[in-house]
């Protein structure tokens, strides 16, 4: 189903890294590399569309044809990785990490990576925010292979935003417009290039010339497979992997041998978003009586009944326990319990009633809407249970509203619901999961929030998160972060549910070498490029 502390050379795929430390030249391939793997693509659509743009492109596989300086894993508590970079220091104050690029590194077309083509990357995000935004200030070359990337303010924990920008060839879009302009021809540093389209299946070739090495995965092959036939198409064997909303459990019990379940803990907590921008949800009193009105244990059991695992109910820090183990306040770790009285009790000293199934307070009524994708329909699960526990426990009749998921994105994006599920927290540190809820990065009902679309705000909340980002201590990063989770449980800007992460299964009659289910060294997840890169990388032919 379906989301940066310590700085160093940590490998994230165990070979990946080390492969591409060593020079730019081409290494042998295996005689067993051969073969396709064919995965379902992230968020498949029925169709695909034939635009490799990548800014605004639809296009699978943007994320394993572009890659970032840096990168984290996950799987070890957001580690950030370099990858096109191969080093970095900062200065003295904090302001300004210095990059140094990875020999060797070539485009797809077979030019080579510049400190230019870093600098116009990044450059373009300062110029136009439509491309994506930046939390960095400045950008510029200091070296044959350097650039140093400068922020305001001490950013030790910021820089875990960079592996959200992949680096593009300056000389190919310096004179197009990165909005409009349709690439059917993608040229990145990735692994794979792009060799033949359909709207049914995009193939992408390995690069024999790739700074991280020989892959043994041939062809990679996405199919458009929906949620409405990706069942099928994993029984009759014809896709290999998704990270995907299927009946997991009775898939690997088909055949328990040769197919395999994997979680990838990927730091989300599935929660309830609730729109702290506008009645009724602006009020703390409201948001913590919803909260104390759901149930969450028995929307995890209910989450888990298609998984051959139980997802466990999350903390009321919103953090998850699987990736955040000794980080979380130890008076937080249990989940909220569900507490009607309480609930009942908080709404009534804050002065609501409700009139026919309708939340009133001074005679106005705020009818309540929860908006779920249609086309998820986990969420849609998740979302009709919490909907008929707040029925029951406080009497409000919520509306629950459905639609395409992108219409549901938009929504949310401009305020325009009251709650929404959805998955949430980061699995790239405890500064990137909180800050999420940051309150200087959201915008108003009606503007589109690329960031805290919750609209939560809490000066002493934005205080902490600034002191958390400009820190590169560890115990100093750990107690900022208990003063940031006991205002975030107190003040509730969401519900959170259950810890949960990108559920996946394979077929292993063709491929082995997927990471271990019970601690990875890495995530197979199709949505996360580096990480799935880095599991490219370790797949071998069975037999």
């Amino acid at each position: 189903m379906r989301k940066t502390l310590w700085l160093g050379a940590v490998t994230l795929g165990l070979t990946l890294v080390a492969a591409g430390c060593t020079s730019g030249a081409t290494q042998p391939k295996s005689a067993a590399a051969s073969g396709t793997l064919t995965v379902q693509a992230p968020n498949s659509p029925p169709t695909f569309v034939d635009n490799f743009n990548p800014f605004t492109g639809e296009a699978p596989g943007l994320n394993i044809i572009y890659e970032p300086l840096v990168a984290s894993n996950r799987a070890k508590g957001g580690q950030l990785v370099p990858w096109l970079a191969e080093s970095w220091t900062w200065s003295a104050d904090g302001r300004t990490a210095t990059f140094k690029l990875r020999p060797g590194v070539k485009f797809s077309d077979g030019s080579p990576l510049t400190a230019e083509d870093v600098r116009w990357t990044y450059d373009l995000r300062l110029k136009n925010p439509k491309v994506g935004g930046a939390s960095y200030r400045a950008v510029a070359i200091t070296g044959k292979d350097t650039v140093a990337v400068t922020w305001k303010d001490p950013a030790y924990q910021q820089l875990g935003d960079l592996q959200d920008i992949p680096i593009i060839r300056q000389q190919l879009w310096a004179n197009r417009n990165p909005i409009t302009y349709v690439d059917k021809s993608p040229v990145g540093t990735g692994p794979f290039k792009l060799t033949k389209f359909s709207p049914q299946g995009v193939t992408m070739t390995d690069r024999a010339d790739y700074w991280g090495g020989a892959f043994q995965v041939q062809n990679l092959k996405y199919a458009a497979a929906t949620s409405a036939n990706i069942q099928t198409q994993l029984q009759n064997g014809s896709i290999d992997f998704c990270t995907c909303d299927v009946d997991a459990k009775s898939y690997v019990a088909g055949d328990p041998g040769k197919r395999k379940f994997l979680m990838a803990w990927d730091g989300a907590v599935v929660s309830v978003l609730l729109n702290n921008g506008k009645a009724p949800f602006d009020d703390v009193a409201v948001r913590r009586a919803f909260a104390l009105a759901v149930d969450n244990e028995a929307v995890a059991k209910l989450s888990s009944s298609k998984l051959p695992i139980i997802q466990a109910p999350a903390s009321p820090s919103g953090l998850n326990h699987h990736v955040y183990d000794g980080w979380i306040a130890p008076d937080l770790s249990a989940p909220r319990k569900q507490d009607v009285s309480a609930a009942k009790q908080a709404l009534a000293t804050a002065g609501y009633t409700v009139q026919n199934g309708v939340l009133t307070k001074a005679g106005k009524q705020y009818p309540v809407r929860y908006v779920a994708p249609s086309d998820t329909p986990f969420l849609k699960t998740v979302a009709q249970l919490v909907v008929e526990q707040i029925k029951q426990s406080l009497g409000i009749n919520v509306q629950l509203v459905g639609g395409p998921g992108s219409n549901i994105s938009a929504a949310i994006s401009k305020g325009n619901y009251d709650m929404a599920g959805n998955w949430l927290s980061s699995g790239r540190g405890i500064y990137a999961a909180m800050n999420q809820f940051n309150g200087t990065l959201t915008a108003p009902v009606g503007t589109d929030a690329a960031s805290n679309p919750m609209r939560f705000k809490n000066a002493a909340f934005d205080k902490l998160l600034t002191q958390m980002s400009g820190t590169d201590d560890e115990a100093t990063l750990k107690k900022l972060g208990l003063q940031a989770q006991a205002i975030f449980a107190d003040q509730v800007p969401t519900i959170p549910l259950f810890d949960s992460g990108a559920a996946g299964v394979a077929n292993t009659a063709r491929w082995t070498g997927w990471p271990d289910a019970e601690k990875p060294d890495y995530l197979a997840n199709t949505g996360s490029g580096t990480e799935f890169i880095t599991t490219l990388k370790n797949l071998k032919p069975a037999g």
